[in-house]
């Protein structure tokens, strides 16, 4: 895909196109100041009568632009991993959730949950409108998958069964601690809050969901016709 079609694709177009108005706008009627200067009225009318529309036509539009680019990148959805649930024992709810993640070529990681449904959480770093518009969408770290029951009354007592996803930290920060990332986004501007989200749907044998990551958090959805039918 060449660069063009890539700014298309990301609906740069949307700002592109005003931007060039704008400009040629702003160019007509700096130079019909100019004619009009050097008394060239005929010309410096021309010119001011058509810049000046052109240049406020262009800027309204650039506005409209960034608030279409800004809707399509707030649409945006990002694969995080395939959750697939296989029954092991129906008289103790027990069930084994195999996590395939869409983020690393880690192995698939299988945890034992007993209970009604599933809970998978990540840590999210939102950023601010301005850089989704630019193309930054929100980052995340898988934490847990934990065991869930359909109401508060039937899991008292009972067990939480839970087991780590988070995988290997970055790469990076074995050469850049933490504290001092968290110093560089507070002061760009650039981040907009951090917080954890989780998503989570009904344990039923042989059901399949997709788990994706959006611009407010994660949201999960059922991916074949059984897990469907749990949600039932």
């Amino acid at each position: 895909m060449n660069f063009l079609s890539q700014l298309a694709s990301l609906g740069w177009h949307w700002i592109a196109a005003p931007l060039a108005a704008l400009a040629f706008g702003v160019l007509l009627f700096l130079t019909g100041i100019g004619h009009l200067f050097r008394r060239r009225l005929g010309r410096a009318s021309a010119h001011l009568v058509v810049g000046a529309p052109l240049a406020l036509a262009g800027t309204v539009a650039s506005f409209l632009g960034l608030n279409v680019q800004s809707y399509s990148r707030l649409a945006y959805e990002a694969p995080v991993a395939t959750v697939r649930v296989q029954l092991v024992d129906k008289a103790q709810s027990l069930y084994d959730v195999t996590v395939t993640r869409a983020d690393a070529n880690a192995l698939p990681q299988v945890c034992r949950l007993q209970g009604d449904e599933w809970d998978i959480s990540a840590r999210v770093q939102k950023w601010q409108p301005w850089a989704n518009v630019l193309g930054l969408d929100a980052t995340y770290t898988l934490d847990q998958m934990t065991n869930r029951y359909f109401t508060a009354e039937r899991g008292n007592g009972k067990l939480i069964t839970a087991c780590d996803i988070a995988g290997p930290p970055p790469a990076i920060d074995a050469y850049v601690p933490k504290s001092w990332l968290f110093w560089l986004f507070d002061h760009a501007f650039v981040e907009q809050r951090r917080f954890g989200s989780a998503s989570f749907m009904p344990l039923a044998d042989g059901a399949e969901y997709r788990v994706v990551m959006t611009q407010s958090g994660l949201n999960a959805e059922p991916a074949n016709d059984a897990a469907k039918a749990a949600g039932q």
